[in-house]
């Protein structure tokens, strides 16, 4: 019987982990710098969000350094001019990092959501297993039960049938 209280614990313990509680949720920003790199990012973290499979985690990877590709030209224009042309490039990159940031945690986000869900769906698999596990050692034991009330009520009849 003791064998079967960890995993019950475990899975007790699992559930009351996974109740219900609305976290934050961070919004899509918006870039104060827009561009084909943001745009392709933002696009690449939606259908993550629609869909979260590891072709779609590929996807929003690739969009992330194609922007850091983006940023570091601006870093080099930045380094090598000077006056307004320098400070336009400083200043998108500046954007364009604020904006990367931002969207950054929003795929953490979803990533983390996307692997609450499946943890939740593991925990029910778990649950539903060791139900119908002590459902089948439940019937195991009545049988068990039987089997000895049935020898017991033999052995009784023998007694009596060899009584004078």
């Amino acid at each position: 019987m003791k064998t079967y209280l960890l995993p019950i614990l475990v899975v007790s313990v699992a559930l009351c982990a996974c109740e219900k509680k609305e976290p934050t949720v961070i919004d899509k920003p918006t870039p104060a710098t827009s561009n084909f790199e943001t745009s392709r990012l933002g696009h690449a973290i939606d259908a993550y969000q629609n869909a979260p499979t590891a072709e779609n985690v590929a996807d929003v990877d690739r969009a992330f350094a194609e922007l850091d590709q983006e940023i570091a030209e601006l870093k080099q224009q930045a380094s090598t001019q000077t006056g307004a042309p320098a400070k336009t490039a400083r200043t998108k990159e500046d954007n364009l990092r604020a904006y990367r940031a931002k969207e950054e945690a929003r795929f953490l986000e979803t990533k983390a959501r996307a692997k609450a869900q499946d943890l939740k769906a593991d925990a029910k698999g778990v649950g539903q297993s060791l139900k119908e596990a002590g459902e089948t050692t439940g019937e195991a034991l009545k049988d068990a039960g039987n089997t000895v009330k049935e020898g017991f009520e033999k052995a009784a009849d023998t007694v009596k049938d060899a009584m004078p």
